[in-house]
């Protein structure tokens, strides 16, 4: 098993649309290793690209409760609720980072798994989101993108803000 390194929110490889999973890819190991990584930065989510990999291949909790976790290999997303739902969301390639986001609060997605074969199934709620926010890291773009500039520029103030204090309270500690 591998935990990989998250590559830079500006890296160019993270707008770059993907356009499937390739032949020669070992599904099994890059499956073990992102759900690895994934773990290791807390995230709920975590798609190849963030890691500098270029297969369109995305982990998720697909059951938060249990912590269960799956690879979606070729995913798309069939069908979206009209019904939409604001939350904050963060993502692992801008740690700290929470931007409020409207996505649709139900989704018919589709994958194929870890041996290939297709799955389509309804998620709603936190995994719905998670799906639709790992499916934008394949399509070349985030969340970032989903908000106005002001919004995305309160966000980096209110983030910056939050660092310094807590790097004040480191240093009265050491």
């Amino acid at each position: 098993m591998a935990i990989y390194k998250l590559i830079d929110n500006d890296n160019s490889i993270l707008r770059v649309s993907l356009s499937g999973v390739s032949e020669d890819c070992d599904r099994e190991k890059l499956q073990e290793d992102l759900i690895e990584t994934m773990k290791n930065f807390k995230g709920l989510g975590l798609s190849a690209n963030q890691c500098g990999i270029m297969e369109r291949v995305f982990v998720m909790y697909s059951d938060f409760e249990k912590r269960e976790a799956i690879a979606c290999f070729n995913p798309k997303i069939l069908d979206y609720s009209k019904e939409e739902v604001i939350m904050e969301e963060g993502c692992l390639s801008y740690p700290g980072l929470w931007l409020k986001v409207k996505r649709a609060h139900n989704i018919l997605a589709e994958f194929e798994d870890v041996k290939g074969d297709k799955k389509t199934i309804p998620l709603r709620d936190v995994a719905a989101r998670v799906f639709q926010h790992e499916m934008d890291h394949m399509e070349g773009t985030d969340f970032t993108k989903k908000v106005s500039k002001l919004r995305l520029d309160m966000a980096k103030k209110r983030m910056l803000k939050q660092r310094k204090k807590a790097n004040r309270i480191n240093d009265l500690h050491d």
